[in-house]
């Protein structure tokens, strides 16, 4: 047991070590490091200072925030705390208008079961800390986890997301003087398509929203759209260029007229792809094309621009949750730009690896494709789960991490229909060698 502990740690810290090697020769380079590793957390740049609040560490939902300012050279000074969220959260909205910023909805709980509809915000003091959290006392319509939000105007706006259902739906919500919101309002011009693990980002007076988890099948949807924004408020939703593979838990960002399009997955695999988009003075998209790769695969992350640098803040892979922020400059062509600048951090703690709590036997294995779907009896009851497709049988026994439940869920590959399912992204076969 013990030489298995610290087989796994060396393993981890040579990997982490691989990765801030390979991270560098694409152009990226590692700076302060978080104080706790965060996926699915509320990530965004005020006045300088890029805040980290809530998401998930492996182990748990988080209430805890941090922040760090950007320093002269773009590398991050240490992260500090910076207090708690009233109720713990991850996979939420977060925005920033006019001296605060505002954790809407998302959700904790065992796998994010328990949905939000609450709302807080905090004030951004002078030296970047952010005060009290406050609950705000309008709620959304309804529950979302993984919607997106952003301010426009005076409004706060929030885009797609999970209650149960996938939504197409836009809610808002007007900003009063002393920062407190006004009653949510569902607007009647909805998405063209459910949105669910998306990114949004704004480029030349338009609002774009790229990706998500597909409604049906358990793949990353390519489909992008956007909305004209005029005097803060957004027109008519219209379909745009699709990128050229679906994403889901994904992250966009804009620069100099281009629009980014970053990690996240496709069914069950992680991507380190970049993708980019030269947006017309118009708003209209160009081709998609390759601007660059992330440091490893990654999904749920942060991602913030300032100036003419790109920052990667958290995420999650296969392997576990990091802690890990990486910078990069963005060139002129849109291009990442090799051998960026700040000084070369050593590698970071190791993360939390993926934990496996749930154990029970194959009663069903079937090909689903992307994903292999498996009965378990769990010792308790039977379940469903859906995998990325492995050598698993009928009488295997197995350990799987908690994952996402879905409900209603319709398998287009299988043509079947579940009354709820469990999305794994981690799953191993019990051998008398990892029993214990």
């Amino acid at each position: 047991m013990c030489r298995s502990l610290v087989t796994s740690l060396s393993v981890a810290v040579l990997i982490t070590a691989c990765n801030a090697v390979a991270a560098a020769e694409k152009g990226w380079q590692q700076t302060s490091a978080l104080l706790t590793p965060r996926t699915g957390a509320g990530v965004i740049e005020v006045n300088g200072v890029i805040y980290a609040i809530g998401g998930v560490d492996g182990r748990e939902f988080l209430s805890t925030s941090e922040f760090s300012a950007i320093q002269q050279d773009g590398s991050l000074a240490p992260w500090r705390d910076s207090g708690r969220l009233n109720e713990a959260r991850g996979f939420f909205g977060v925005a920033a208008y006019n001296g605060f910023i505002y954790a809407v909805g998302g959700g904790n709980g065992p796998s994010g079961h328990h949905l939000l509809r609450s709302v807080e915000r905090a004030a951004i003091r002078r030296d970047g800390s952010l005060g009290t959290w406050q609950r705000e006392a309008q709620s959304l319509t309804f529950p979302r986890r993984c919607a997106k939000v952003v301010a426009l105007g005076n409004d706060l706006y929030a885009i797609g997301g999970f209650g149960g259902t996938l939504f197409d739906s836009v809610e808002r919500a007007h900003v009063n003087a002393d920062g407190s919101l006004g009653p949510w309002k569902l607007l009647t011009d909805k998405l063209t398509m459910p949105r669910y693990i998306h990114a949004e980002a704004i480029v030349n007076g338009r609002l774009y929203v790229l990706g998500g988890h597909a409604e049906q099948g358990g793949m990353g949807e390519a489909g992008v759209e956007y909305a004209d924004v005029r005097n803060g408020a957004l027109g008519h939703w219209q379909a745009s260029v699709p990128m050229q593979e679906g994403r889901y838990g994904l992250a966009a960002v804009s620069h100099a007229g281009y629009l980014y399009a970053m990690g996240g997955m496709n069914g069950a695999s992680f991507s380190d792809g970049i993708a980019s988009n030269h947006v017309s003075a118009d708003g209209a998209l160009g081709v998609w094309g390759k601007a660059g790769a992330l440091p490893t695969p990654l999904a749920d992350f942060g991602a913030v621009v300032y100036g003419d640098r790109l920052y990667i803040v958290g995420g999650t892979s296969p392997r576990g949750y990091f802690n890990d922020v990486f910078m990069a400059r963005i060139g002129a062509d849109g291009q990442l730009m090799a051998g960026g600048s700040g000084v070369q951090q050593s590698p970071p703690a190791p993360v939390n690896r993926v934990e496996l709590p749930n154990y029970g036997v194959v009663l069903q294995a079937l090909d689903g494709g992307t994903y292999i779907y498996l009965q378990i009896d769990t010792g308790h009851g039977r379940e469903w789960l859906a995998a990325a497709d492995a050598d698993i049988a009928a009488g295997d026994r197995v350990r799987y991490s908690d994952g996402i439940w879905m409900r209603d869920f319709f398998s287009k590959y299988l043509q079947r229909r579940f009354d709820a399912i469990r999305f794994v992204g981690n799953l191993e076969k019990v051998t008398s060698q990892n029993r214990d």
